[in-house]
């Protein structure tokens, strides 16, 4: 199941691998602006991944939304509850209004197959921190599936 984060999932997704972040600094920024942060559970209602999304940062005016950042614990089907992960953020983006979205991902990295493969079109290149990252963007009208 895919839902809004509470309060009380935090504490396990701060837990996630790669997300390196405190509660406190979680709290804080599901509290700032137009920032969204939603779980992904399992069967058992365990949450085994989150997505970070919203439009508050968007550096590039010609998209209205971003994803900052997709996490799933290392478990069995990863890539595919990535790939669900990715649909499910797209679709409450879509449903909440924004029309264009961005995604910037580190080259060499596995989620760029993801986002591919899932419509994503490469549209240029930045570098930060020494590291080269790529953007892909998505229509998000194509989401009008209802």
């Amino acid at each position: 199941m895919y839902r809004r984060a509470s309060r009380i999932d935090l504490e396990t997704v701060s837990k996630l691998p790669g997300i390196n972040k405190s509660v406190e600094e979680l709290e804080k920024y599901i509290k700032k602006g137009y920032k969204f942060l939603y779980v992904y559970e399992n069967m058992e209602n365990s949450i085994i991944g989150a997505s970070f999304f919203g439009a508050d940062d968007v550096e590039d005016d010609a998209y209205d939304s971003e994803i900052y950042g997709i996490y799933t614990k290392n478990v069995k089907n990863k890539d595919n509850i990535t790939a669900e992960i990715l649909f499910n953020t797209k679709q409450e983006l879509f449903n909440l209004g924004y029309r264009n979205l961005i995604v910037w991902c580190e080259d060499n990295n596995k989620f760029q197959k993801c986002l591919t493969s899932s419509g994503g079109r490469e549209t240029k290149k930045r570098e930060i921190d020494g590291k080269i990252q790529t953007a892909y963007t998505y229509d998000l009208v194509d989401m009008n599936i209802n």
